[in-house]
């Protein structure tokens, strides 16, 4: 039976109270497969509300912060409708979101890994309007796995329509949608939740934080050893993991449901000491994007999800890490610096990180803006693992300029992009053939 000291628990206590540790999200994850868009509606406004309640009786009952209750439903491209048809049940949901006191529902989208379906072609058709109409929804485009390699062909689909969704919210709705590779179907994090196939009818996964309290941990270790610092956000990262299975595991009891996984990704927040680049800058690099920043981010994630790994009986989603740059403040003033750039970010994700994440650029064309994310997703490809691109591109900004976006998602700086066209090579049909380590992989 694994026991905690008063010393172990008096420091959860501090963590809790004094340095932003929680819960990031509970996702209650539900098969919508043979239901109208009616029903599909319906059950995300009965669910929700239980989910809601849920919540509320496990945070006050355990003293947990539980920050956001969200639903991720089923691909709905499997809902087999037409343009205008997801448009109105993409405003639905989101209706019955608000009234269920749901933050947010995943699963508007689907998967383009080697062909996209004519159905697929219509919900994204109807992305722009879905996307800047509703507050709550949230959605995907999965455009490859290193089982079948990049279908660059629906990337630039794709991004013809968030560039008319960037003209239509002002880049708000590009933080609602992700296009991604290798996306596993147990993501508690917006915008890539969604239910996956083969799983229980429902089932919770939860999303965890924390990085104030693992800068918090680095400073006063006082570490003079590569080694005695990776003992510390190991020791650090187990506590954090240990109490996100706790409350999911309390969540799911409740409402009677399979607990899923834990995602072990840190992921920051726009407050002042909930910030991945303050936890590098504490590892002793001058500022999160200089020298060292790669080797740092390399030992930070190791250590996590060694730790994490440790504490948890199921782990999944992305549990990588994330350096959101308008959703970290570390960021935005490493930015304002300098030190932070897209293709210095886009390196970072070969090792750590889950991938280009809430970047505001200019409104390039959507050539640019395909061949920027088929440039990171290249590395998921490449490196067997789930990566995301959400990028922001803001009309009438230029590089430099300081975007906010309100709520969770803070403020970002506007960060500069070649935007030369035509570009030929991203104009080509069809997709990338898988890379050769599939051979690998039998």
């Amino acid at each position: 039976m694994l026991r905690f000291s008063p010393e172990e628990i008096a420091e959860v206590t501090e963590m809790l109270h004094y340095l932003n540790l929680d819960v990031r999200a509970v996702t209650l994850s539900i098969d919508v497969r043979g239901l109208s868009p009616e029903e599909v509606a319906e059950r995300v406004e009965e669910r929700g509300k239980e989910l809601r309640n849920a919540i509320d009786e496990v945070s006050a009952e355990h003293g947990v912060p539980i920050v956001t209750a969200r639903i991720a439903l089923t691909p709905l491209e499997e809902l087999g409708l037409n343009e205008d048809q997801y448009l109105e049940l993409a405003k639905e949901i989101d209706k019955a979101a608000k009234r269920a006191n749901v933050d947010a529902v995943g699963g508007f989208g689907g998967f383009a890994d080697v062909k996209m379906s004519e159905h697929l072609k219509e919900l994204i058709d109807a992305l722009p309007r879905a996307l800047s109409e509703t507050e709550r929804v949230f959605g995907f485009l999965n455009v490859g796995s290193t089982w079948d390699g990049l279908n660059v062909e629906a990337i630039k689909y794709v991004s013809s329509k968030l560039i008319e969704l960037a003209k239509r919210s002002n880049a708000m709705g590009n933080a609602k949608f992700l296009v991604s590779v290798n996306l596993p179907g147990d993501v508690p994090f917006m915008p890539g939740a969604h239910h996956g196939r083969g799983r229980p009818e429902e089932e919770v996964n939860v999303a965890v934080s924390g990085p104030g309290v693992v800068e918090a941990v680095i400073r006063r270790s006082k570490a003079k050893s590569f080694r005695e610092l990776h003992e510390a956000i190991k020791r650090a990262s187990f506590k954090i993991a240990r109490l996100g299975e706790f409350a999911g595991k309390k969540v799911a009891e409740k409402l009677n449901v399979e607990m899923g996984s834990v995602d072990l990704s840190l992921a920051p927040t726009p407050k002042m000491g909930d910030s991945v680049a303050k936890v590098v800058e504490a590892m002793g690099i001058p500022s999160f994007g200089s020298p060292g920043t790669l080797t740092a981010l390399a030992l930070l994630v190791d250590a996590l999800k060694k730790g994490g790994a440790m504490a948890v009986s199921k782990f999944g989603g992305f549990s990588g890490l994330f350096i959101p740059l308008s959703e970290d403040s570390g960021m935005v003033e490493a930015a304002q610096r300098g030190t932070v750039e897209l293709y210095r970010l886009i390196a970072y994700t070969a090792i750590c990180s889950a991938g280009l994440d809430m970047v505001p650029i200019p409104l390039v064309s959507e050539e640019t803006l395909a061949a920027l994310t088929a440039d990171q997703l290249s590395i998921g490809i490449v490196n067997d693992k789930p990566l995301g691109v959400r990028l922001l591109p803001v009309p009438n900004a230029k590089p430099g300029d300081v975007i906010e976006l309100g709520g969770l998602l803070g403020k970002g700086v506007v960060l500069p992009i070649e935007d030369l066209t035509p570009n030929a090579f991203i104009n080509m049909k069809g997709h990338l053939p898988p890379p050769v380590n599939r051979l690998h992989k039998g």
